[in-house]
């Protein structure tokens, strides 16, 4: 495992600007509104060549509201998992109560773990001065630095990966097939995957917009590893606000250009709306293994042949991408979870079937002599051979007189026996016509 290093410290310090900058990205939502990061928040990060791992946290802060209440148990769950805690301060708003109320607590409870005073926002030399001050943590040799300059940061970053273990060393192959939790605000996403995790991975509440940031968890089913990238739901884009929701959308966006599989939720209840058909047009046009799941079911009063009508209604919507399988489960009573992910597994394995040019070929003039090409113009058709290119994603060459006189219907009736032929169940399948 590669080490774990948690960002901790009262909201708007900047833990997400120094995440973003030793991640080398910009994965984090960044905003002077106290808060905006709720969930723990990984990804990975190398320095000096040792490759770790770093959290960004939601927030130190002692509301009583549910969010926050959930928050403070989120940073207290990331400075259990941490090999290595950056405990960071704000130097420009001083020390403060919740200051040394968390330097007290990391004393007394995590003695073990290597713990680094970090004093952010220190752009002068008089900010330096000030920053004095916070040696009254007990912490009596704070690092001063600048996450959003990065002033400071690299010899920080010198001491922290010197405190990694030897195990640090080792390079691991990500070999793990990335799911992507997707859907429309409010239909279950976090349940689902701390249904699947076993623990409460991840802040849920019955408030729209809980998640912000796409945020990875991994487990391990039937000697598989995965990745559950839960992400914040997409709303229309005439409802989504310039600031924090717009990045929100932006970052599930680039959680379904990332995975294998995308996984989309929907409220039994509500059903497939607009939306989310054009959420599924999105990891389709991005060449995405998609799986519906219709979830809270057990909410839905159903008799033997609800089911199938829930789906029919579903293809109904979506037209030509039938081929995408529907699901129906509960995040809350954990009904057909694993199966959902042993389907999306299947799933990733379609999206990387390789088929032997002489099968395609024999498919190929079975599909002729069933039903031989026409074109409107009269002139003749012909469509000599076939054969899979190499790609992240199915994609079949075919190799004929003249590409231009191949009829979309006739496209479609190949892309249907050809998903009959070989299973590409969940998968988009891309052809390409050229001229031989």
């Amino acid at each position: 495992m590669k080490p774990l290093v948690a960002l901790v410290g009262r909201p708007n310090v900047g833990k997400s600007t120094l995440f973003n900058r030793i991640s080398r990205s910009r994965s984090a939502i960044t905003d002077s509104t106290p808060g905006v990061t709720r969930d723990r928040h990984v990804a990975s990060a190398e320095w000096q060549g040792l490759q770790f791992m770093v959290m960004d946290t939601g927030g130190y802060c002692h509301e009583k509201d549910s969010i926050t209440k959930a928050m403070l148990e989120q940073t207290l769950t990331a400075i259990r998992e941490a090999d290595v805690i950056l405990f960071m301060v704000d130097v420009r708003s001083g020390l403060t109560y919740l200051d040394l109320d968390m330097s007290n607590m990391l004393k007394k409870n995590f003695q073990d773990k290597a713990i680094y005073l970090v004093v952010n926002k220190v752009e002068s030399r008089q900010l330096a001065f000030e920053g004095e001050e916070f040696r009254r943590t007990g912490f009596t040799e704070p690092y001063f630095i600048s996450a959003r300059e990065g002033n400071g940061v690299a010899d920080l970053l010198d001491d922290v990966v010197a405190s990694f273990p030897e195990a640090a060393h080792e390079e691991e192959v990500d070999t793990a097939v990335k799911l992507a939790v997707i859907g429309r605000p409010n239909v279950g996403k976090s349940s689902f995957v701390n249904a699947l995790l076993g623990t409460n991975r991840h802040i849920v509440s019955n408030k729209p917009g809980t998640t912000r940031d796409a945020i990875d968890s991994k487990f391990r089913r039937n000697g598989r590893d995965f990745v559950l990238i839960d992400t914040a739901g997409l709303r229309k884009r005439t409802k989504i606000d310039q600031g924090i929701e717009f990045y929100s959308s932006l970052r599930t966006e680039k959680s379904i250009e990332r995975c294998n599989v995308a996984l989309l939720l929907i409220d039994a209840e509500k059903g497939l709306e607009k939306q989310d058909i054009k959420i599924i047009q999105m990891a389709v046009e991005r060449k995405k293994g998609v799986l519906i799941l219709v979830n809270k079911w057990d909410l839905v009063e159903k008799d033997s042949k609800t089911s199938q009508k829930y789906s029919d209604g579903i293809y109904d919507q979506i037209g030509n991408l039938s081929w995408i399988p529907v699901h129906f489960i509960s995040a809350l009573t954990k009904k057909n979870l694993y199966k959902a992910i042993d389907t999306a597994f299947e799933i990733s394995q379609n999206r990387q079937k390789q088929i032997s040019t002489s099968a395609l070929n024999r498919f190929l003039q079975n599909a002729l002599a069933e039903v031989p090409p026409s074109s409107k113009s009269g002139r003749e058709l012909k469509i000599k051979y076939m054969t899979q290119i190499g790609a992240p994603h199915p994609v079949f060459a075919f190799f004929c007189n003249n590409p231009e006189l191949v009829l979309n219907n006739y496209k479609r009736f190949l892309e249907k026996r050809l998903r009959q032929a070989f299973d590409f169940t969940g998968v988009p399948v891309s052809f390409r016509y050229k001229k031989k």
